[in-house]
């Protein structure tokens, strides 16, 4: 009987959802929405701009520094590395890169030995 009395004396206390359902509608009203802006005149206008005038990258200058001296000693330097038109870099290419180059020309050299330009030099 004991156990009947004491869940009698602590009655629950009512709550009150009202608050609680107030502030979330209040937080939901107030995101806010982009409004939609697939207008007709917005999308003739950028059927425009991207199709006929071009994207407003196009359009952007840009300067660049340029010495004309420069590019004839960088020119230079290349034909002293590189040979001209890069003939001394596609030779070397051509020998490997696996570090046995100096043995691959050796044998280039004794294979053309007696040739010009893949000719034989003694024809008739």
């Amino acid at each position: 009987m004991e156990s009947v009395s004491s869940t009698i004396g602590h009655e629950k206390a009512p709550t009150n959802k009202k608050p609680a359902q107030v502030s979330v509608l209040l937080v939901l009203a107030n995101i806010q929405t982009p409004p939609v802006e697939a207008t007709v005149l917005r999308l003739i206008t950028e059927a425009l701009q991207n199709n006929i005038a071009g994207i407003p990258l196009i359009h952007k200058t840009e300067e660049f520094d340029f010495d004309p001296e420069v590019s004839k000693k960088r020119r230079e330097l290349y034909y002293e590395q590189h040979g001209y038109r890069g003939e001394k870099a596609i030779e070397r290419l051509g020998l490997g890169i696996d570090g046995k180059h100096r043995e691959r020309a050796a044998q280039q050299r004794a294979r053309d030995e007696g040739h010009l330009n893949g000719l034989n030099d003694h024809q008739p």
